[in-house]
């Protein structure tokens, strides 16, 4: 493998502005499986709003951070989480264009993002600080499913071997990329202003079911509003598309990623690869075409 230099292993170089061009991607881009493509589609449904509450939280947490390095690099997370989702936002476009709105969904779940990211400015300063310390564990649990799927993403050929259109491909690996490189910010801004171990694993053990039921209803969603399909998605639909490589199972994605995170020396520089994901975004169609653009 080629050494690629990185400043902080975990942490966010700087922002890649990738362009992509959905005009040939089909509704089902994973051919001729729907319940494959629609699971994937979720991250579309989740994304744009979550990326932005994580903003919103770590952009809180900034004036208290100490540590002149790690100050420094929440700007890049920042750019980088602002373009995933504007990138996403694109594919939202995209499936609307294609009979598939998804307002209903995003709507609500801006609305409850609203409501959690609220600083309860009425509250005693004490719990307000508490209130941050719970979003940032919150946000640095999320950041963790992130970095999984983006290693899942990167290192798995299934979604190749099926087919699958590669533009589509070629975003979810970018993204799962800078979601590796910078899977430690949140982490280590939350440790630097906090670190109680108790906090950061009882808020995995709260956000992990959420974070499920959001997917879980993100895809039946999506496929009750395809015009295309008239199915359900079903639980053995999901192990049959683990067994294929097409998506992570629900056993890897859930349950192993959530024990490996509750160890108590656990830390994100131990999960994925920074070389791994350095490596993928040299190759990117999308991110080549975006240092070129840079240059000229």
């Amino acid at each position: 493998m080629t050494q690629v230099e990185i400043h902080q292993d975990g942490w966010p170089t700087y922002r890649r502005k990738v362009r992509f061009d959905w005009s040939d991607t089909p509704l089902h881009w994973v051919p001729g499986d729907p319940f494959s493509t629609h699971m994937m589609n979720v991250l579309h449904l989740l994304l744009p709003a979550g990326e932005r509450w994580f903003i919103q939280v770590v952009n809180e947490a900034e004036p208290m951070v100490d540590d002149p390095g790690l100050r420094a690099a929440i700007k890049p997370f920042i750019q980088q989480e602002s373009w995933h989702a504007f990138a996403h936002q694109l594919v939202l476009d995209h499936l609307a264009e294609q009979g598939i709105d998804t307002t209903a969904y995003t709507e609500n779940l801006q609305k409850w993002l609203s409501r959690l990211g609220d600083q309860r400015p009425n509250w005693p300063k004490p719990l307000q600080r508490w209130w941050l310390y719970r979003r940032l564990a919150v946000v640095a649990a999320l950041e963790h499913f992130t970095a999984v799927l983006g290693q899942w993403v990167i290192q798995n050929g299934g979604l190749d071997y099926a087919g699958a259109n590669p533009v589509m491909l070629d975003l979810l690996r970018w993204h799962g990329a800078e979601e590796i490189e910078h899977r430690s910010l949140v982490f280590d801004v939350y440790q630097n202003l906090c670190g109680n171990y108790l906090l950061r694993a009882s808020t995995m053990l709260a956000t992990a079911p959420i974070f499920l039921f959001r997917w879980l209803a993100g895809a039946r969603f999506l496929m009750a509003r395809d015009p295309t399909v008239d199915a359900k998605p079903r639980w053995r639909d999901w192990l049959r598309a683990a067994r294929q490589y097409r998506l992570p199972g629900p056993w890897q994605l859930i349950v192993t990623a959530q024990l490996r995170y509750l160890r108590p020396s656990h830390h994100p520089s131990t999960e994925a690869s920074t070389q791994m994901a350095m490596e993928y975004l040299q190759h990117s169609p999308a991110a080549r075409a975006a240092r070129e653009r840079a240059k000229g």
